[in-house]
């Protein structure tokens, strides 16, 4: 997936790591599982939904 993602140079990924998962990261973001993928589009979230992420993608 980062392959992909780094082809499109108007794409940026951010990756984090969770250790822990009530780590301060994850409770403040909610992440409850992996991958979890949310879409932006400048400082604005377009989407939370990590399958319809994905599919922009392609």
């Amino acid at each position: 997936m980062e392959a992909r993602i780094q082809a499109l140079p108007e794409v940026r990924l951010v990756r984090v790591d969770i250790g822990n998962w009530n780590s301060p990261v994850a409770k403040q973001f909610g992440i409850r599982r992996l991958p979890t993928l949310w879409l932006y589009e400048g400082t604005q979230q377009v989407s939370q939904d990590t399958r319809g992420v994905l599919g922009q993608l392609e």
